[in-house]
């Protein structure tokens, strides 16, 4: 069978430094060589069509291209930011809330976001789960029957071939407790053919008007809503997907207010609700992605005048060790001294929360 366009075009990623080099200068490989040693390298062809080579400080550049300061680990970083391992029952699944869980169908991704919060996962080569870790995954589903919601995650769920995507709905649908389904992707950014009318039809297959799936996406800023994004988008939301976005705030791309109001409003009009910004989660070698939290604060109260509602996200931060998600709002949120912060779980644990500080 011949291939399709999406996997042609994974076929035709930016993967080394030497294909990187025919886009900008790279003065120090060597230590660029040691950062995609930690975390890889991959350009989607659409991504790289969007880039303005011209300018060093292109949003999606930054987002893209790996940089020595992904070198730079601070104390308060770590390997498992949001405590996935902590909370993992079982190979691929973290069970961190009570109704739902997390399944790491893939640990691939068409292009390796540099802040990324998994990337001590998604960095190196893994096959992912095998047949042994469905099954597994499967019996633990069926034995804990308070889990209403499905979230596949990775990596990304919708690098997966069609058939396997269906034999993951195919099993999850048979388990009568699950409710809900996510996909939480970010394909429809940086791989918008990869959204099919196969893969389309699949989805329809295993939804009805109780049983929703829900496409959960991730555009940091408004250049990366690009015509065939804007089509990958109305296919979803035609087929009676829910899509929300959620995002991180970036300095130097998105971290004022001009930028996300016109990216929150942007996808507003494309149906794609604004639904989470996240404080970027503690990974190692992304600090200088960081905004600090009072600002992303002052941003929000921005915000909150000039936005109409319903483009308007939930400012969010996820707790180290698996203690979930919290608003950064003062019930939730008390700053303490320079860098610390006073956390309240949603669960009512109270948790401290040493910021780095940014420069």
């Amino acid at each position: 069978m011949p291939a399709e366009q999406w996997q042609t075009e994974l076929g035709q990623c930016i993967r080394t430094l030497g294909e990187l080099e025919r886009y900008l200068p790279l003065p120090n490989k060597a230590k660029l060589q040691q950062v995609i040693g930690n975390m890889r390298l991959s350009i989607t062809p659409h991504t790289l069509s969007l880039i303005n080579w011209q300018n060093p400080n292109d949003p999606i550049l930054l987002m893209s291209v790996p940089h020595e300061r992904e070198l730079d680990f601070q104390p308060e970083e770590l390997v498992d930011p949001i405590g996935d391992d902590a909370k993992s029952p079982v190979p691929f699944l973290t069970h961190r809330y009570p109704d739902r869980v997390l399944i790491y169908a893939t640990i691939f991704c068409s292009l390796f976001c540099r802040f990324c919060f998994r990337r001590s996962k998604t960095g190196e080569a893994n096959p992912g789960p095998g047949d042994a870790d469905l099954a597994r995954i499967i019996n633990y589903l069926k034995s804990h029957t308070e889990v209403e919601e499905v979230i596949f995650t990775g990596g990304d769920p919708l690098t997966l071939l069609d058939w396997q995507i269906e034999e993951w709905l195919q099993q999850i649908r048979a388990i009568p407790s699950i409710h809900r389904i996510r996909f939480h992707t970010r394909v429809p950014v940086n791989l918008p053919s990869r959204i099919t009318d196969n893969l389309i039809a699949i989805f329809k297959r295993y939804q009805d008007a109780t049983h929703p799936i829900f496409i959960v996406t991730h555009f940091n800023h408004p250049q990366e809503i690009a015509p065939a994004n804007i089509d990958a988008i109305a296919k979803l939301v035609n087929a009676g997907l829910v899509v929300r976005n959620q995002g991180p705030l970036l300095a130097g791309i998105n971290d004022n207010a001009d930028t996300l109001e016109l990216l929150f409003k942007k996808l507003t009009d494309i149906r794609v609700v604004p639904y989470y910004l996240h404080q970027l989660d503690l990974a190692r070698g992304t600090n200088h992605f960081r905004v600090p939290i009072k600002r992303g604060q002052q941003i929000m109260r921005t915000l909150q005048g000039r936005c109409t509602g319903i483009a308007l996200p939930r400012y969010m931060l996820d707790l180290p060790g698996g203690h979930g998600k919290i608003p950064l709002t003062p019930n939730f949120a008390e700053h303490t001294n320079t860098n610390t912060w006073r956390l309240t779980s949603p669960f009512g644990i109270e948790v401290e929360y040493h910021e780095p500080l940014v420069e």
